[in-house]
């Protein structure tokens, strides 16, 4: 057996143990006649142990807290010292975070009946937020975005809303499947953090290109283009949220103030009494490998010091606690530190009880292509990674007669295109 610095040793940031307060993690190895490459093991020991340095979060009060609050005290919520916090945000960002009097009436909310729940919110920011400013910086958007699941899905990528939203970003099935996200037996890619926040960020650019105006944008994420759309034809013609806002449905008249009062409080949470809690791990200690063959989270356990329900908060969009296989490699996030044994252990996971991995026929959902003008079967066949054959079959097709703007449905291997 070989000890690394573990998951665990993540204690060393948010509670401030030392060193030799630390646990350690036990990772299991191939049998014994595997014989390690000690330069290996050096070199993946430096690499968790920056990934450990790189992002700490601390969770103890006594270092948050320098203006020696009380552990009950609720701060006074002065209004021109919330508006001058307010200026100093607005200055950093293409967004609207000025202060008034409706975001006001949300922040007093949240800073006095919702402190437990924003104390969990910045035990969870570390997980979360550099995948969404990765994202958001990659489309050119403000990066103050972030802050938009915390009033969606309160940072849980599985959550489920009464009207069927799902994830981290709330997509509700017709939407989500219409920004590609795959929702079927065995995936739910809504309740993937970084494939739902790319379609998150797409769906928001979309909105912007159409209104010009990001609230307007939040607004009709929310409600939907069709109520956003009323409500503009309803105020005559205006094209703030703020205008228009009397004409919104009721949630959303709130949800933006709710927005600007969250992005408030996560960046000035300390100064009312209120400090991170229940700590996920930071993203730069979860680390990916792509497995190309059905595996069960029960099959990784077995080997590796993981249990599944740490694999299911880790892999969200697996329904079925199992990777489907082939013909996609499917992502596996794990702590970096089991990384290197679940690579060396690979062969004999798959060898745990591999008679209860169910057969998985993979039948890629149907493709809607419309024929363009100088289109023929063979062309759409190659381009599609299919054959005439099964284009036939698919469409009903007794010839190889096609007609511009005839709708065509291919069951195309998404890993042809």
């Amino acid at each position: 057996m070989v000890r690394l610095w573990g998951w665990v040793a993540l204690l060393l940031c948010v509670t401030g143990a030392t060193a030799q307060d630390s646990i350690q993690v036990e990772v299991k190895l191939p049998a014994s006649d595997w014989e390690p490459d000690t330069n290996w093991y050096a070199w993946d020991t430096v690499w968790i142990g920056w990934c450990s340095d790189a992002s700490c979060l601390s969770v103890d009060t006594g270092i948050w807290n320098i203006r020696g609050f009380d552990s009950e005290d609720v701060p006074p919520l002065e209004e021109e010292v919330i508006r001058r916090r307010m200026e100093v945000l607005d200055g950093e960002t293409p967004l609207d975070l000025a202060w008034n009097s409706l975001v006001h009436e949300r922040i007093a909310f949240y800073a006095s009946k919702r402190r437990n729940h924003l104390g969990e919110m910045l035990g969870r920011q570390d997980h979360y937020f550099p995948l969404f400013e990765e994202a958001l910086d990659r489309y050119e958007m403000p990066l103050e975005i972030k802050y938009l699941p915390v009033v969606e899905s309160a940072l849980n990528p599985v959550v489920r809303s009464r009207a069927g939203a799902t994830g981290l970003w709330q997509f509700m099935y017709t939407t989500g499947k219409s920004m590609g996200l795959r929702v079927d037996s065995y995936i739910d890619e809504r309740k993937d953090p970084e494939r739902s926040t790319d379609a998150a960020c797409r769906y928001l650019l979309k909105l912007h290109g159409l209104y010009g105006d990001w609230y307007l944008a939040l607004a009709a994420y929310n409600a939907g283009p069709g109520n956003v759309n009323k409500a503009i034809r309803r105020s005559g013609g205006k094209r703030s949220y703020w205008e228009i806002r009397p004409w919104l449905p009721s949630e959303t008249r709130g949800y933006v103030p709710a927005f600007m009062a969250v992005a408030y409080l996560m960046n000035f949470h300390a100064e009312h009494n209120i400090y991170p809690t229940e700590p996920l791990p930071p993203l730069a200690e979860i680390d990916t490998v792509h497995v190309r063959v059905p595996m069960r989270f029960d099959q990784i356990a077995s080997e590796l010091p993981i249990s599944e329900s740490a694999l299911q908060r880790l892999n969200p969009m697996y329904r079925q606690s199992i990777l489907p296989g082939p013909p996609e490699h499917w992502p596996l996030r794990l702590p970096v530190e089991l990384v290197p044994s679940f690579i060396a252990l690979e062969e004999r996971i798959l060898a745990f009880e591999p008679e209860k991995t169910p057969e998985i026929e993979f039948i890629p959902e149907p493709i809607v292509y419309r024929v363009k003008s100088g289109d023929v079967l063979g062309t759409i066949a190659n381009r599609h990674g299919v054959t005439i054959k099964q284009l036939k079959e698919w469409n009903g097709l007794n010839g190889s007669m096609i007609r511009v703007g005839q709708k065509l449905y291919i069951h195309a291997d998404p890993s042809s295109l």
